[in-house]
Parts: structure tokens; C-alpha cells; sequence
């Protein structure tokens, strides 16, 4: 006979009866809240500015879960991309750069997506922000970065800008990506969307 499935008010049980299964998620919180601890005292700099031009946040990923816009929070989040902050604080950064008014800021972020550690997630955020301040004139070098393989993975956050392009050779390189399997699922999404947009 098969076992009978238990409850998750049954497994809770279990598992805090479990002295090694306790040890270990005393652990993992303590870990969690020392990394937190760490964080807010590491972007406590950019938060002080921040609130000092008004933007009530404690972290930075305040910005990036608002859905109201703070235009007077990016020259602040443009000089402390420089600084040397934490992976995830890069990250927060950058996203909370992903608006179509940074199009004036769009190679330098560009030039951080450059020299952004591979894989990681800066790397990450600055191709949601770049993909969200790209316009028709910078499309061919945002083009160039997608077709440049060392980014990885990265890439395929890049292609959202493709969506709203007329250019021609968009639609050129989205057939190109088809090739590419890091791409293609991404490539015809984005194919399909124009098509639809095309027949309205």
C-alpha cells in the first residue's frame, strides 16, 4: 500500500520536531537577516540622498517596486552606480533606471553593462534598464550587445527594446536570434507581438 499523502499542518509538525531540521532554519535566518543588515547599511549612502531629494525609501528596491516615478531620483542613482556597492545594490540601482526618460543616460549605462561582472546580477538589472531606455537611434549598438555572447544569458533581457522598433533591421535581427537557442524563444515572442501590432 501506497503511504497516505500528509497534510502541510502535518509536515510543519514533523519538521519542527526535528532538531537538525531546526538547527539549520535558525541558521538560514540568521544568515537572511545578517545579509539584510548588511545591505541597508551598505546603501545607506544612497538612501540618505535619495530622502534628501525627497523620496521617502528606506532601499533602493523601494524605487523599483513603485509604481509612482521619481525623475528626480536618476542623476542621484547615475552617480552611485559608480560606487562600489554590493551585487544586489547594483542591481536595485539599475532597475530603478529602467524608464524610457533615461534615454539621455542610455551609453552610460551601456558602458556599465560593459564591465558588469558576467552572470551577476548588475549585469542583469542594466539590461532591463537599458532595454527600457532604448530608442530607434541607439538601436543598432543595442543590436551589436545582443549579439555579443559573453553577456549570456543577459542577452535576451536586451531584446524587449525590439518590441517598439519600426526599423527594419529589427525585424532582420529578430530572424537572426531565431537562431540562437539562448534567443529564439524570446526572438519569437517578440515577432509575434509586432506582427499583432502590425495588424491593428
Amino acid at each position: 500500500m501506497k503511504d497516505k499523502p500528509i497534510t502541510a499542518d502535518e509536515l510543519l509538525k514533523r519538521l519542527h520536531a526535528d532538531s537538525d531540521w531546526l538547527a539549520e532554519e535558525r541558521e538560514r535566518e540568521r544568515a537572511f537577516a545578517q545579509r539584510q543588515a548588511e545591505h541597508s547599511l551598505g546603501e545607506a549612502p544612497l538612501v540618505a540622498d535619495l530622502r534628501s531629494a525627497g523620496i521617502p525609501v528606506s532601499s533602493v528596491w523601494d524605487l523599483v517596486n513603485d509604481r509612482r516615478r521619481w525623475p528626480q531620483s536618476f542623476p542621484i542613482l547615475l552617480a552611485h552606480l559608480d560606487r562600489p556597492y554590493p551585487d544586489a545594490i547594483c542591481d536595485g540601482i539599475a532597475r530603478a533606471l529602467a524608464d524610457p526618460e533615461l534615454r539621455f543616460a542610455w551609453h552610460i549605462l551601456a558602458d556599465h553593462y560593459a564591465k558588469a561582472a558576467r552572470g551577476s546580477r548588475t549585469e542583469q538589472g542594466l539590461a532591463v534598464a537599458l532595454a527600457n531606455s532604448a530608442d530607434d537611434e541607439v538601436m543598432p549598438e543595442l543590436i551589436a550587445l545582443v549579439r555579443n555572447a559573453s553577456f549570456g544569458g543577459s542577452r535576451g533581457l536586451l531584446l524587449d527594446a525590439l518590441t517598439r522598433s519600426r526599423l527594419s533591421l529589427v525585424d532582420e535581427a529578430l530572424h537572426e536570434f531565431l537562431q540562437v537557442p539562448t534567443l529564439a524563444k524570446e526572438a519569437r515572442r517578440i515577432i509575434k507581438v509586432r506582427r499583432s501590432r502590425r495588424q491593428r
